[in-house]
């Protein structure tokens, strides 16, 4: 994929979406919007948004946890870094800078579910639901060399099962970060890019074979 080619805001009503919407059931994002479903149903058919066939899907190395799902608008109808918010914007920007593909990565929220008051943390309880939710996701991958924590809340819920993850998942690497909007000082956007350089190192090791 030529990356530049493809990196910018899709709006609602982008023919992109239409795109996305068509391969919901491609082989390698079919069993997690699968799981999707079922964990809305879960909270009363609640609607969350759908892994996007654009990205790895269950074949990605890299599983990138971000913090708990917003109330699905048509904007946030998939999980997508082609998203238009601002923390999409940013996730684009760094994995532009540093020359990653968006098919290394499958995306995923430390508490899948909306909350009403998503700006305070999480509750023990909802940890523990939401990590029980990660190694269900983790389950499905494939060729799962990269655990990506950005944000407390997916730390929270990935530490809630950390002891399972690392029992299943020993050779996996383990990283912990900030939210893709969490850098507002200097020193914090430049530790942000660091770990995006390392990032893309790793992968491209895997990639190489090196």
């Amino acid at each position: 994929m030529a990356l530049a080619d493809n990196w910018k805001r899709a709006q609602p009503g982008d023919p992109f979406w239409d795109e996305q919407a068509k391969g919901l059931h491609a082989a390698h994002v079919a069993p997690l919007n699968e799981l999707i479903v079922r964990l809305g149903d879960a909270k009363g058919g609640v609607r969350l948004p759908l892994a996007a066939p654009w990205h790895g899907g269950i074949h990605a190395p890299a599983l990138v946890v971000l913090n708990d799902a917003d109330e699905p608008r048509d904007e946030t109808t998939f999980l997508c870094i082609r998203n238009p918010d601002r923390a999409a914007d940013r996730q684009r920007h760094l994995m532009t800078e540093f020359d990653i593909d968006p098919t290394d990565f499958c995306h995923w929220n430390g508490y899948p579910w909306p909350r009403n008051d998503p700006k305070r943390d999480l509750t023990p309880e909802q940890s523990a639901e939401g990590g029980r939710a990660l190694l269900e996701v983790m389950g499905l991958m494939t060729d799962l060399k990269m655990l990506l924590l950005l944000g407390k809340k997916a730390q929270e819920a990935a530490d809630a099962v950390l002891p399972q993850i690392h029992s299943t998942f020993p050779e996996l690497h383990i990283l912990r970060s900030l939210h893709p909007l969490g850098a507002k000082r200097t020193v914090d956007r430049e530790e942000q890019k660091r770990v995006w350089a390392g990032i893309a190192d790793r992968l491209r090791e895997r990639n190489t074979g090196a």
